[in-house]
């Protein structure tokens, strides 16, 4: 299998948990998880494939693009330097809380895919829209999300059966 780098923001929290997840499901040698405040968009060459990792903390976070925000940062790095990835497959997953912003769940998964579109991607892993309970996200497509979707505040015990089947659905194409 080639060489994946599974890229996340924010720390020290679910986004991390996940991470930490996933990248169990991986041989060492398969792998490299690295929190974003530790690359520029360099980083995103020495790897064949990439999985993005991020948080929907809320309607307004993205739209704010505080200076701690790290995805607005790579992202507008990636714009001036006029990144292309070449075809890199790239998978995403997301976290969101289906509760407390059921009109906005995983909405940063359609961000960080909206980034993304226009630098020569592949992008795999849709997830389908199955037992989730929510009014609105602007990262589901024709009943499937931009990628795994996760919600760890309200269902932390689909967690595990979750990413075992994403994997399922993406490691054949990682290879």
């Amino acid at each position: 299998m080639k060489k994946i780098g599974l890229f996340f923001w924010p720390t020290k929290g679910n986004v991390e948990k996940v991470a930490n997840a996933i990248k169990a499901r991986f041989e060492d040698s398969e792998i490299e998880v690295v929190s974003l405040d530790k690359i520029t968009p360099q980083h995103l060459f020495w790897f064949d494939n990439l999985i993005l990792g991020s948080s929907t903390v809320g309607a307004d976070h993205w739209e704010d693009a505080t200076d701690d925000n790290k995805w607005y940062q790579l992202f507008h790095q990636m714009e001036l330097d006029k990144v292309d990835l070449n075809g890199k497959n790239i998978a995403l997953y997301g976290l969101g809380d289906q509760i407390k912003y059921p009109y906005n769940f995983v909405d940063g998964l359609e961000r960080v895919h909206s980034a993304l579109i226009n630098h020569n991607v592949n992008f795999i892993g849709e997830y389908p829209n199955k037992g989730f309970e929510f009014y609105e996200s602007k990262a589901l497509h024709d009943g499937y999300f931009r990628g795994l979707a996760i919600d760890l505040d309200n269902e932390e015990n689909h967690m595990n059966e979750r990413i075992d089947e994403w994997i399922g659905m993406i490691k054949p194409l990682l290879k």
